[in-house]
């Protein structure tokens, strides 16, 4: 039976990135962050790809041994393609989004950003912390903090985001609906 670090060490490690596209991926999520928090959907919808995969999975509380990771067909609060996205900014256009009016104010904070490069030369492996503090209604702030892993792809020139997983680190989620992207 091999031990742990034999193990890690039979893995190869990931390549950073250089800095140049450290920084690239930086401004990238800082601007959607930006178009987020301005309620610019359609134009978070264009920095996306065509077959995006946006998924938060549901986190179950479970103890150390018996861990299980969560699968795409388990329950999700987003599972979603473009087209369910799609779905959720034309929803918001309507204008009988009732949890959506008043406007939920929403302050996206990205930090603790590492870029590495995967087999695919046009794309790159991101994590990312994400802080969300939703403001709704006069009385109603929800703080939502949780781990982003994504996969950002060069489409004619410019990133796109492709893959999206997040980790939330709330057991119970408190919101009384979930109307915002993290």
């Amino acid at each position: 039976m091999t031990n742990l670090s034999e193990k890690t060490a039979a893995v190869a490690a990931p390549v950073p990135a250089s800095m140049e596209l450290t920084f690239e991926v930086e401004q990238f999520l800082y601007k959607e962050a930006r178009l987020l928090d301005t309620e610019e959907f359609h134009a978070w919808l264009g920095i996306l790809t065509d077959d995006i995969h946006y998924w938060m999975p549901y986190r179950y509380q479970r103890y150390r041994k018996n861990h299980v990771e969560p699968t795409v067909k388990g329950m999700a609060y987003y599972n979603d393609d473009m087209h369910n996205l799609k779905r959720r900014v034309l929803r918001n256009d309507t204008g009988t989004c009732w949890s959506e009016d008043p406007a939920t104010r929403s302050s996206h904070v990205i930090s603790n950003i590492e870029v590495e490069h995967t087999k695919n030369p046009d794309e790159y492996k991101v994590y990312s912390l994400t802080t969300v503090n939703r403001n709704m209604n006069e009385d109603e702030e929800h703080l939502m903090v949780g781990h982003r892993t994504d996969i950002l792809r060069r489409v004619g020139g410019q990133l796109k985001l492709a893959k999206r997983k997040i980790i939330l680190d709330q057991n119970i989620f408190m919101n009384k609906s979930l109307n915002v992207f993290l």
